[in-house]
């Protein structure tokens, strides 16, 4: 199962000389047939010339061999010179893309495990409770709880209100049971995000029993009984989870915005993100999905590896001879992830993009 280790390896991961294969694969069962995406990978291969043989080879084999087509996406990374490989499963979706270079593409794994890594669902009413947590679309964790029975009486008199009182006292009960579970499961399974499923009046008094911090992990609510199905719970957590992070992003870089006008902890535009990133102090770093920079818009030292965003043969930090530098946005995006920084990767047509600027970066100081 792929996680915030494997990635950063990836991030580290330099073919010194030899190119590196980073191969994603949309092989959703529900929306291609084998021949159809085993088309899509061909065309993918055949459209990089300076592919290696050797990784080509390990790729295909491993999608027609290795591969237990139970996914719904695939992410491939093959230096053979280097003696590398790295193959993932995931069962959220995945756009199909390639590149060839010294270093794996990881920043859509970024997007991935930030949109659906470490999901907790918890379905509650009345009566019970069911807690899942899913990673990347699987399930590694489900158990329920049933609490104190509530019975809704009928009888009038003057025994009616005594009855309602001891059945609202008993469904708060179940809730508050429900509410201390929560927090212990989240603790067990490190949830990142936590998705509630229910009626809108229990949610109300359930949300209300959490702990501050626990509401903060709260990315929405869905209607959702106790008896739904394993395959309902997981599209619903998956659809709340993506509304909820596509919601968060595009309110974090209008925020951006106004924090660099405002002169604050924060870079806009490539020179000053650049400058940012080279100095350690990037703690958010945004930047359009489609983005993409020249190669000789940024140039590499060989030596001491310092990005230059000037047309410079000689480095000006220890002048060594420098080189273009092909799809620096990886570049800065693997950089920024090996100094602890969170990288988020924004839809065309963000607020960034609208003025003109497609990256900057939050700053630690």
């Amino acid at each position: 199962m792929f996680n915030e280790t494997d990635l950063r390896e990836l991030a580290a991961f330099d073919g010194q000389g030899s190119p590196v294969l980073s191969l994603y694969l949309d092989v959703d069962p529900t929306r291609y047939t084998t021949d159809q995406y085993r088309l899509t990978l061909r065309n993918l291969l055949e459209s990089v010339p300076e592919l290696d043989p050797a990784d080509k080879a390990r790729v295909e084999q491993f999608v027609d061999l290795e591969y237990d087509r139970q996914a719904r996406g695939l992410a491939c990374f093959s230096c053979q010179k280097q003696d590398f490989w790295r193959a993932y499963t995931f069962n959220v979706p995945v756009d199909s893309a390639i590149m060839v270079d010294r270093r794996p593409l990881v920043r859509r794994l970024v997007d991935l495990l930030h949109t659906y890594g470490h999901i907790g669902v918890v379905a509650v009413d009345s009566l019970g409770a069911r807690f899942y947590t899913f990673h990347l679309g699987s399930l590694e964790e489900a158990s329920g709880t049933v609490g104190e029975d509530v019975k809704r009486h009928k009888q009038g008199g003057w025994s009616a209100a005594r009855y309602q009182r001891h059945e609202d006292e008993a469904a708060l009960g179940n809730l508050r049971v429900f509410a201390e579970l929560t927090e212990d499961y989240a603790r067990q399974h490190q949830w990142r995000r936590l998705v509630l499923a229910g009626t809108d009046s229990n949610l109300a008094r359930f949300s209300d029993m959490l702990s501050p911090q626990m509401r903060k992990l709260v990315v929405g609510t869905t209607p959702l009984g106790l008896n739904a199905t394993l395959q309902e719970v997981r599209q619903r957590a998956e659809a709340v989870a993506l509304e909820a992070r596509n919601t968060y992003i595009q309110k974090l870089a209008e925020d951006l915005i106004v924090t660099a006008a405002k002169g604050g902890n924060a870079s806009l535009g490539l020179d000053a993100t650049l400058d940012a990133l080279q100095s350690g102090r990037i703690y958010q770093l945004l930047f359009s999905e489609s983005y993409s920079v020249p190669a000789e818009e940024i140039r590499r030292c060989q030596s001491c590896n310092y990005l230059s965003p000037k047309r410079e043969d000689r480095c000006p930090v220890c002048g060594g001879a420098t080189e273009p530098l092909p799809d620096a946005v990886n570049t800065i995006a693997r950089r920024a992830i090996t100094q602890g920084a969170e990288v988020i990767v924004l839809p065309d047509g963000n607020p960034l993009a609208r003025e003109g600027h497609h990256i900057g970066a939050y700053l630690r100081y």
